[in-house]
């Protein structure tokens, strides 16, 4: 039986997540998730999807889904925001800094920020639904701050490389 990955793009519908002007944490997060989904599947993944259109999920039931699904992992896929346009970087959580989901979320995590992104680092959050109601290993990156120009310009401008970057780091671990 292939291994199964949910990834879940972050926010969505009503909830926009992190915005900078026009731009929206829930529409870069669904076209990144996509395409990481795309991408493990021609690895050989079964992957499923806590949404795949602009539609909203609480965080608890996106991890209700993931459950259901009997995924064997859970990404889960954010941009980040701040009040000063100056932080920036990639940053990843897990629910504690142990087993394979620490290892994932370290490889991602250095592997994104390599592309160029300020490296903050893998952080434990327990109180975060898709992290701590999960039965499975998760783990939430945050690829850049939305609310920096700098991260969005790689965002776009390595778009592709920060795809790949995510897909093989999670299939080496």
């Amino acid at each position: 039986m292939p291994l199964r990955v949910c990834i879940d793009a972050g926010h969505g519908g009503k909830d926009q997540g992190a915005v900078n002007g026009e731009r929206y944490e829930k529409d870069d997060t669904l076209r990144l998730a996509l395409q990481l989904g795309k991408i493990l599947r021609q690895n050989g993944v079964d992957v499923v999807y806590t949404r795949s259109d602009d539609v909203y999920s609480s965080p608890v039931n996106k991890a209700k889904i993931t459950n259901l699904l009997k995924a064997d992992y859970l990404i889960s896929i954010h941009r980040n925001g701040a009040l000063s346009k100056k932080t920036s970087g990639v940053v990843t959580f897990v629910y504690n800094k142990k087993g394979t989901k620490h290892r994932i979320a370290t490889n991602i995590n250095n592997s994104v920020a390599a592309l160029g992104f300020n490296n903050r680092g893998v952080k434990s959050r327990k109180n975060l639904a898709v992290l701590n109601r999960t039965d499975m290993p998760a783990i939430l990156v945050n690829i850049g701050f939305i609310t920096n120009d700098s991260d969005n310009m790689l965002f776009e401008n390595k778009f592709n490389e920060i795809v790949e970057a995510v897909a093989k780091s999670f299939l080496d671990a």
